[in-house]
């Protein structure tokens, strides 16, 4: 019975965040099916004497009952209520305002809809920053749409303001909570760090220590990626543990129930100060069940406190937000290291002939020799094994080797999930862990103490010596994240369909291990033959892709939206689609490439449609934008232009801008391909005749005076004024004509 805890919380956390991702339709066929499995279990006396079998079954339909019931009682009411509709809302700003690439985002609880009381959690996504503090009352009147942002939702945002011009009134408070306590300390480490710290070192700690990673740069962000590192700059139960385990230790003289109290307070405090985030709550929680199991000397089991994380995570936040992908992530990793660990571990550890495997502990060095200094003996004891340079080398591989078991343990259960949900995946997740972690540790203890010591007089010296081993212990983890991110191979981005043929094959391998006896002994094949499948596809994948040209022309009800794939990286050549169109595109494109090296906005007003995508942090290198009026000269990340002018790509793509009519006219040069792109606004008649020829051309909508024009294919995003007389003309004048409103169009370039 001890694991039984254990087994349902698992099974309880799981079931909720499968259901999240998952239609209705399935979560209740999953529920029937454990119903009808419950009751039969039950029944049967061989499953009646085991316990565990219906307990799990009952386990899986009270979740499903639990993710349905909150669907229909709590997210559908607010969804049909005030979704798609224009209300004034009067809310309370419950966070700290973030920026991601051009827009301000902005959380906010509801007091009152139109005039009526309503509570509820509401994103406001503005263009520009509105001069608001958290606790502050924000009133405004905007069309509230319904959220379809999975990473939002799981947060418990179902709705979300997203008007241009949208006007703001903000009222002060005449107290304060708790909370905004908790927000003005972050602040104020925030300035520690930054006051002692250069900007891309203070962004680094800032990231470790509180889970403010956006601070960091683009491209810093993008190298902790495909280093497959990205969990050290975010505050996860290891960051919680290890600060927790320190201050246990400091205190470890003092009475143990002040001890649990004073542990216990932290944690609420660091919880508060890290904004409550899902994982650092789930840490927490395991964290007062382990000191409180210290504290009244009773054995911890570890596998029963995460049991419990899973059961209480959902009610503390929702049982949406076992859908949240860092709740999920870190869950499973800290199941996968409390299961694995131990295991793997004398695997690779290295052992003497009498079968002692030595570690290197420094700490527990000085503590020897402290003992027999404390003795009256001599420092060095020759009852034990003489030194050697090979026990010394064995002692530092097997100091390592725990590290490694707990990264591969951590790696295991979450490796196919992180693949399942990015579509990508690095194969040096394993060497980041190895070169990163004790600088990461060490980089999290002295950005506390920094922070600790700073304001308290005459220590703030202390603090400023601590500052310059921080310093550059932080351009030391930057340099070898930049360095490992750039390893040939190391990053993959495999295709949707790929994914999901290589989770079925993995499903079936597994089938096929449980239906052997001895099961744990073709385990460890199933998992290398998954590994390699995986690594092959990704392998094979890039490797075509590497010289192939795709131009890709996207279906949307107006406008232009087109792009060149060149070896499984996204260049935009034109967006140009209403804000809907967008959003669904978005979803697209982000599953598939994630980010884009280079943007194009024809015309100063598509401004907006990028603002839009460059949301939920959808990279774009380079934007070309064409800029009349020199509004976006300073701007990062944007090449403005107001006359003719050619971009240089790379050796293969060249895009040569002509400005007609204050509309910039793309012609592509792609490979042994020419492409012309016409956008909305822009007359055949105006555009230079020597442009007017190419390999293929692309209007945004028919128009007249398409017989100027020479290419082999002709492709139209908009056909509705187009008569069937016209069309027919247009296939006899060319080799082939597309509309888009038949579905995206991939044309091979090479």
């Amino acid at each position: 019975m001890k694991r039984l805890l254990a087994q349902i919380g698992i099974t309880y956390f799981s079931v909720l965040a499968a259901a999240f991702y998952l239609p209705d339709i399935a979560v209740f066929v999953i529920g029937g099916i454990a119903a009808v499995l419950t009751i039969l279990f039950f029944v049967i006396r061989k499953t009646r004497r085991t316990i565990y079998i219906p307990l799990m079954a009952l386990t899986v339909v009270i979740a499903c009952a639990v993710h349905i019931g909150y669907g229909l009682l709590a997210v559908q009411p607010v969804v049909e209520t005030y979704g798609d509709e224009t209300h004034t809302v009067k809310a309370v700003l419950t966070e700290e305002p973030y920026q991601s690439y051009s827009k301000h985002y902005y959380r906010l609880k509801t007091r009152e809809i139109d005039g009526e009381k309503a509570v509820f959690k509401l994103l406001l996504k503005t263009p520009t920053e509105i001069d608001a503090e958290p606790d502050d009352i924000l009133t405004f009147t905007s069309e509230l749409k319904v959220m379809d942002n999975q990473y939002y939702r799981a947060k418990g945002y179902y709705l979300v303001s997203d008007d241009y011009g949208i006007e703001v009134e903000t009222e002060t408070p005449e107290s304060h909570s708790l909370y905004y306590r908790a927000i003005q300390l972050r602040r104020f480490m925030r300035k520690s760090l930054d006051a002692l710290l250069p900007s891309d070192c203070a962004a680094l700690c800032r990231a470790v220590l509180i889970g403010d990673k956006y601070a960091l740069s683009l491209d810093t962000r993008d190298h902790f990626r495909y280093a497959g590192a990205s969990y050290f700059i975010v505050v996860s139960g290891m960051h919680f543990a290890v600060v927790i385990m320190l201050l246990f230790r400091l205190m470890k003289r003092l009475n143990r129930w002040v001890r649990f109290a004073l542990i216990m307070a932290f944690i609420v405090l660091y919880a508060a100060v890290t904004g409550f985030q899902s994982s650092v709550l789930r840490a927490g929680i395991m964290m007062v069940f382990t000191v409180f199991g210290m504290t009244i000397r009773r054995q911890p089991y570890p596998l029963n406190h995460l049991g419990l994380a899973g059961v209480i995570m959902p009610f503390i936040v929702s049982p949406y937000g076992a859908g949240d992908v860092g709740l999920i992530l870190s869950f499973y990793a800290t199941m996968g290291i409390l299961l694995w660990a131990e295991p793997i571990l004398p695997k690779l550890c290295l052992k003497t002939k009498t079968g002692y495997i030595p570690f290197f502990h420094i700490s527990e060095k000085l503590h020897h020799f402290k003992e027999r200094k404390d003795e009256g003996l001599p420092l060095k004891d020759k009852s034990k094994e003489p030194f050697s340079i090979r026990i010394l080398l064995m002692k530092l591989w097997n100091s390592a080797a725990a590290l490694l078991s707990v990264s591969i343990a951590a790696t295991i259960m979450t490796f196919p999930i992180s693949v399942f949900i990015f579509h990508e995946f690095s194969l040096v997740t394993l060497l980041s862990a190895l070169l990163l972690y004790a600088e990461i540790y060490l980089i999290l203890v002295l950005s506390l103490a920094v922070c600790i010591l700073y304001p308290l007089g005459f220590l703030r010296y202390v603090a400023i010596l601590l500052a310059y081993p921080l310093m550059w212990l932080c351009k030391l983890v930057l340099w070898l994240v930049d360095g490992i991110a750039s390893l040939p191979f190391a990053h993959f981005r495999v295709g949707q369909a790929f994914i999901y043929v290589w989770l079925a094959v993995t499903v079936i391998l597994g089938i096929v291990v449980i239906l052997y006896r001895n099961h744990y002994r073709y385990l460890k094949y199933a998992v290398l033959c998954s590994l390699i499948i995986l690594l092959g596809g990704g392998l094979t994948q890039q490797v075509l892709q590497m010289n192939t040209f795709s131009l890709e022309v996207y279906s949307c009800d107006n406008g232009l939206c087109a792009g060149i794939n060149k070896g499984g990286r996204l260049y935009l050549l034109q967006m140009d689609a209403n804000t809907k169109e967008l959003y669904t595109l978005w979803d697209q494109l982000s599953s598939r490439y994630g980010s884009a090296e280079v943007a194009l906005c024809c015309n100063e007003n598509e401004i907006r449609h990028f603002q839009l995508y460059r949301d939920d942090e959808f990279a774009i290198s380079a934007l070309l934008l064409y800029d009349k009026e020199q509004k976006y000269q300073n701007e990062e990340n944007i090449v403005p232009f107001d006359r003719d002018c050619t971009y240089v790509v790379d050796d293969d793509i060249v895009i040569r801008l002509s400005v007609v009519n204050n509309t910039a006219v793309p012609y592509i040069t792609a490979g042994e391909r020419r492409i012309l792109i016409i956008p909305p606004g822009c007359e055949i008649d105006d555009i230079p005749k020597e442009l007017r020829t190419a390999d293929v051309i692309l209007l945004s909508q028919a128009q007249q005076g398409y017989d100027q024009l020479r290419c082999e294919d002709l492709i139209i995003s908009d056909n509705s004024d187009l008569s069937m007389l016209s069309a027919n003309a247009l296939k006899d004048s060319y080799h082939h004509v597309v509309f888009t409103d038949q579905g995206d169009v991939h044309y091979r370039l090479r």
